[in-house]
């Protein structure tokens, strides 16, 4: 009986082994699953914002941006961006010059080269502590030409800074605002936004209900 007993003990503290061992392997999987879903519920939050916000500016700053453009300003960036960037929730009393060694890569790890649409050095805090990139591309755009690129980092300055898992973004028309990846259809974006992409579709991808 005793015997018996004692083999029931070794089984169950085996068992209670495997259970913890189990347990401790999956709460990396756990955390990581948890937050990156509050990053993609954040960037879903964050789009319909700066839908509401971009419909505000054209309102009230668009014609602000146009004199601009048309001026003899020779760094137009920095001026466009001091009227967008109330729109865009950035905080201009954080200094950005802290962000000079902030670095992004695409989803694969490559780097994004200088001459990309969404390449930029300049950045800013927003009010939540989250990172805005802002890429004035063009004065000479229209409803299908993208005026502006701008990347938000939802997970700040910490890692990993990659488009497409904490880094989503949209192209400013003269129109309207829309997510990377838009002009695409659902089986396309779905088979675009994987580990092995830019990840630049994944910003659309998300905000239709796509799965991580």
């Amino acid at each position: 009986m005793k015997k018996l007993k004692a083999f029931n003990m070794v089984e169950i503290m085996i068992v209670v082994c495997l259970l913890m061992t189990t347990v401790i392997l999956c709460i990396p999987t756990i955390f990581n699953n948890s937050k990156q879903a509050r990053i993609i519920s954040g960037w879903k939050r964050l789009y319909g914002e700066m839908q509401s916000n971009y419909e505000v500016y054209n309102v009230s700053d668009a014609a602000t941006v146009d004199k601009i453009c048309k001026s003899n300003v020779p760094e137009k960036e920095p001026e466009i961006f001091r009227v967008i960037s109330p729109y865009l929730n950035v905080d201009l009393s954080k200094n950005p010059n802290s962000l000079k060694n902030y670095h992004y890569k695409f989803k694969n790890g490559a780097q994004v080269p200088m001459q990309s649409l969404v390449f930029t050095k300049f950045f800013s805090y927003q009010e939540n502590n989250n990172v805005v990139g802002f890429k004035w591309l063009t004065c000479n755009c229209s409803e299908t030409k993208p005026c502006a690129t701008v990347l938000f980092d939802m997970n700040g300055v910490e890692k990993p800074n990659r488009i497409g898992k904490d880094i989503f973004g949209v192209y400013v028309y003269k129109n309207k605002i829309e997510a990377f990846g838009s002009e695409l259809s659902n089986h396309e974006l779905e088979r675009d936004c994987n580990s092995h992409s830019s990840g630049m579709t994944c910003s659309e991808y998300y905000l239709r209900g796509g799965q991580f």
